[in-house]
């Protein structure tokens, strides 16, 4: 079924996340102070970067963005810092990051946004951070997923409502032609049958 596929495709991000974060920080500086140069010169940061969205050091972040680092550069994996702050639960750094610039849009190599991360990992305060940005609301993934499919295949019914408030489609249909409705049936959720009907699901 697309929808298992769906959920190996989330586990295997939160694997890859998760053994990054294992990896350790402990190389991050106590003192940040990075040299002014060239973006792409400053790509040898990256794991300074990257680590820093992941445990929450805006400092690092900050230094890195004042001498020239491209906020939106992605690791081998397509995340941006902006996944990995939203991911982690790091609210201060996201926060940095949305204000310097950065694209809240960016989806990793599947396509899967920081939104859809934070749905995925339960970070309610994350997400509505992320839904009040301009990205648009039903951004789909390389399955055809959005934003509202996340919350019902994960059990966010009470971020149901203010996705389909901010836009969202409740008879939204990915590429394999699964509608929201039957998404939640083929997992037998009655909860999340009920919530996309309230929010306006018919098919």
């Amino acid at each position: 079924m697309q929808s298992e596929r769906l959920t190996r495709a989330i586990r295997s991000t939160a694997t890859v996340l998760a053994l990054a974060t294992l990896a350790g920080c402990a190389h991050l500086p106590d003192r940040p102070a990075y040299t002014p140069a060239d973006p792409a010169a400053l790509r040898r940061y990256d794991g300074d970067w990257f680590d820093a969205a992941r445990v929450g050091r805006v400092d690092i972040l900050r230094a890195l963005h004042d001498a020239g680092y491209p906020v939106d550069a992605t690791d081998s994996h397509g995340f941006t810092a902006v996944i990995l702050a939203s991911y982690d639960a790091q609210p201060a750094a996201l926060d940095y990051l949305l204000s310097a610039g950065a694209n809240a849009c960016a989806g990793d190599r599947h396509g899967n946004t920081a939104l859809m991360g934070a749905l995925f990992k339960n970070e309610p305060d994350i997400a509505r951070r992320l839904i009040d940005t301009q990205c648009p609301i039903d951004q789909t993934n390389g399955a055809g997923e959005t934003a509202l499919g996340f919350a019902t295949l994960f059990n966010r019914f009470d971020l149901i409502p203010l996705l389909v408030a901010r836009g969202a489609n409740p008879n939204h249909v990915d590429r394999r032609g699964q509608s929201l409705l039957q998404l939640a049936r083929s997992h037998d959720n009655t909860e999340a049958v009920d919530a996309l009907r309230h929010a306006g699901a018919r098919q």
